[in-house]
């Protein structure tokens, strides 16, 4: 039987991986970005399939390294399937530019894509983690 309680960790647990998803993603700190999927967990960008840390690792190495990104997450929805299960999803913006050379110019931006990430989380001896996560893309510019 789940309780209130961890029903309410689960959330906030997994809530901090949607979040730490776009720090990570956005502030290119790929080792964290791994940790927060599960061993074999599966990062699917609309069909392009990654498949554990490695590739995982291997699709961040590839992004090009002047690209400015960031994500903003809303509408997080967290619901607990069992005790080691959850299910979820969450609205994203996705702005994205390339760098440019003087830090006090703003970037010309085009309109931010709109995606929903569909999540599934597991529970590990280390916490919640992503198990699964596949993203729509909603509305492209």
């Amino acid at each position: 039987m789940m309780n209130l309680e961890d029903q309410l960790r689960c959330e906030r647990e997994c809530t901090r991986l949607c979040n730490d998803f776009a720090w990570a993603v956005d502030t290119f700190h790929y080792d964290a970005f791994v940790s927060l999927f599960t061993p074999d967990g599966v990062f699917d960008r609309a069909g392009q399939v990654s498949r554990g840390g490695v590739e995982i690792r291997k699709f961040l190495n590839a992004r090009p390294a002047d690209r400015v990104t960031r994500h903003v997450c809303t509408n997080i929805r967290i619901d607990l399937v069992s005790p080691e299960a959850a299910a979820g999803n969450c609205y994203t913006l996705v702005f994205q530019a390339q760098a440019e050379t003087a830090a006090s110019l703003p970037r010309p931006t085009p309109l931010p894509m709109v995606v929903e990430y569909h999540d599934d989380y597991s529970l590990t001896d280390e916490g919640w983690k992503i198990q699964h996560r596949k993203l729509k893309i909603v509305f492209q510019p």
